[in-house]
């Protein structure tokens, strides 16, 4: 792999801790609030007393939402105050009502269903899902109409939790107490009526400012080619391991790669240190979060062209149960499994393929940018991948961290980002997304119904897939001569192909992980053309579906004549019409691919004739 990473010191645990814990007393970091000004102020000030000479502040509109306060106090049968926190994006709301749990048996589709909780407060434990079981909570309580809801939080500990809702500015307001105190409020109620007040106090601005933090450590001039590694600074209460310990993380690999420049060890490729403000909120529909970083790569395209890899950190250092992941883009698969950590220890350390949506490399992701993601979790006893107990909670706090973990990421995002940033040739695999590719491409080939020929894009895949021996003898040839035009043709191929690839990645619906997602994303839509067909020659069994529709009319508007009938005439059409228009979709993803597949074919057989 070209040459070998540089010598930098080692990070400093110590430095990382300071850091989280300054960040950590700010407490609650709202998107466009005072405290989030506040962080991006001391990261700015650290970068430039780490003697950076290009740090910049660049400010985006985000939407405000700023909780002042939130009160939970039972008025009977007991006084008593709750703890509590209240879910983004609630109003400033005073109810009391009767508190009642969330009635489940009732058809919210009845006229009278949306009355049931008029003049009551629903009560509900969290649910199995971390973000989907307060959603579904959420929205039955509104359909049936009642004044409020509180939630006890999903995990012992007396601690808050919040997630997201999305849909806009919320309808009722939903606030979350302990999980012990639920349990007490459910023996309470059984034995009684109880009647709660909830009060909050919340500031919404339409419009503010955060801020991402960019520091630019320039490179040799030797190439144009970047290299990007960030983490948000905003939080949900104090936020140590979301995203305080990430941010440090990055702030202490800034320091010692300036230091390391400083004594004469200028990297080859430019480095960018980004800290991104508004990842949690800051948007009015509230269903895009990553808001600092999807500004970042809309107002710096010429630079996120010239990214060659991104590196990104969330939620690292939870306390055990969690677990340690590192997700790739497929080329950079090899590459972040082969490098070795002296300092920290992770737990039960997994690779994946490719990385989700939920973090601050997704939009660049989307714009091709090979990706390796750092973060930590738990799995489900589906074998699903879900937050930490701690996240999100009053107790993501500094005692709360596994420092451990947090020095086996900073140790191996230092060791990745020392390679990437020195290395002549760049260390990538373009042959695993194609695999990729291969595996889903005839999936879909195979599947009945399928009406489009994929068989020939499949031929050219594995055209391509032919030369990887010799692919591979060629790169070791030109790692080994360092002829600076041959590296610099090899590299611009490799991010040709590595760019193409991951812009087919996008979500995937099927799948019962949220936020799942993969490869030729919209080839899915394969499957929902052959279920439309199913239905439509479903629905064409019905003897009054084969009328054409002049007669339809004509015959639905006589009334005279007792005849069976069914209105399916104009459900018919849309569907017909909703085939027609993914059918068309379909086709032009199998053409853009097939002219992704021949441009590279073609570039690879110069490469190989030269």
């Amino acid at each position: 792999m070209g040459i070998s990473r540089m010598n930098i010191e080692t990070t400093s645990i110590d430095k990382i801790r300071k850091t989280v814990e300054y960040l950590c007393d700010l407490g609650v970091k709202v998107a466009g609030t005072d405290t989030e000004i506040q962080a991006a102020n001391y990261l700015y000030g650290c970068l430039k007393d780490y003697g950076f000479s290009h740090v910049e502040k660049q400010s985006f509109d985000v939407h405000g939402w700023n909780p002042k306060s939130c009160r939970v106090r039972i008025t009977k049968p007991i006084e008593k105050e709750l703890e509590s926190a209240l879910f983004p994006h609630g109003k400033s709301e005073s109810i009391e009502g009767l508190l009642s749990p969330v009635d489940w048996e009732i058809d919210e589709n009845e006229s009278s269903a949306s009355l049931f909780g008029k003049g009551r407060v629903a009560f509900s434990e969290w649910g199995p899902d971390t973000y989907l079981s307060p959603r579904y909570t959420y929205l039955r309580a509104v359909k049936l109409g009642y004044e409020g809801i509180i939630v006890s939080a999903k995990d012992e500990g007396n601690m808050l939790k919040v997630v997201v809702i999305p849909g806009g500015l919320l309808k009722i307001p939903v606030v979350c107490i302990t999980k012990e105190e639920g349990d007490s409020l459910l023996s309470l109620m059984n034995d009684g009526d109880v009647v709660v007040k909830i009060k909050t106090e919340v500031e919404i601005s339409e419009r503010l400012d955060s801020f991402n933090v960019v520091a630019i450590l320039e490179g040799d001039r030797t190439t144009t080619e970047e290299i990007v590694i960030g983490a948000h600074y905003d939080s949900w209460f104090q936020g140590a391991a979301d995203n305080c310990a990430p941010v440090a993380i990055v702030l202490e690999l800034a320091r010692i790669f300036q230091n390391h420049a400083k004594s004469g060890n200028v990297p080859r490729r430019t480095i960018r240190f980004l800290f991104y403000g508004a990842e949690e909120s800051g948007t009015d529909n509230f269903y895009f979060w990553l808001n600092g970083s999807r500004a970042y790569v809309r107002n710096n395209k010429e630079s996120v062209a010239r990214t060659i890899a991104v590196l990104s950190l969330d939620s690292t250092g939870y306390a055990s149960p969690s677990i340690d992941w590192i997700y790739t883009t497929g080329e950079m698969h090899g590459f972040a499994k082969s490098l070795t950590v002296e300092h920290g220890r992770a737990r039960s350390l997994t690779y994946k393929v490719p990385p989700s949506y939920g973090s601050d490399h997704w939009f660049f992701e989307l714009s091709g940018v090979p990706t390796i993601y750092g973060v930590s979790g738990i799995v489900s006893e589906h074998g699903i991948a879900q937050p930490s107990p701690l996240y999100h909670t009053t107790k993501d706090d500094p005692n709360h961290l596994d420092y451990d973990a947090l020095h086996f990421y900073a140790e191996f995002m230092k060791n990745a980002l020392s390679y990437l940033s020195s290395t002549d040739l760049l260390p990538m695999d373009i042959f695993v997304p194609l695999e990729k590719f291969y595996e889903i491409l005839t999936k879909y080939s195979k599947m009945d119904g399928n009406p489009f020929d994929l068989l020939s894009i499949i031929a050219k895949v594995k055209d391509f897939m032919k030369h990887k021996s010799s692919f591979t003898k060629l790169l070791s040839s030109i790692d080994q001569k360092g002829k600076p035009k041959d590296v610099t043709r090899i590299n611009k191929f490799l991010m040709k192909v590595a760019n193409g690839c991951n812009r087919t990645i996008g979500w995937n619906t099927r799948p019962i992980e949220t936020y799942s997602v993969d490869y030729l994303y919209r080839f899915e839509m394969i499957e929902d053309y052959i279920h439309l067909t199913n239905s439509i020659k479903s629905l064409r069994n019905i003897p009054v579906a084969t009328f054409d529709l002049d007669s339809a009319k004509r015959i639905e508007s006589k009334s005279d004549n007792p005849y069976n009938w069914l209105s399916v005439h104009d459900s018919l059409a849309k569907l017909e019409s909703e085939r027609t228009r993914i059918g068309k979709e379909i086709e032009q993803e199998i053409a853009s691919l097939s002219e992704f597949l021949n441009n590279i074919m073609s570039e690879l057989k110069e490469l190989m004739d030269k």
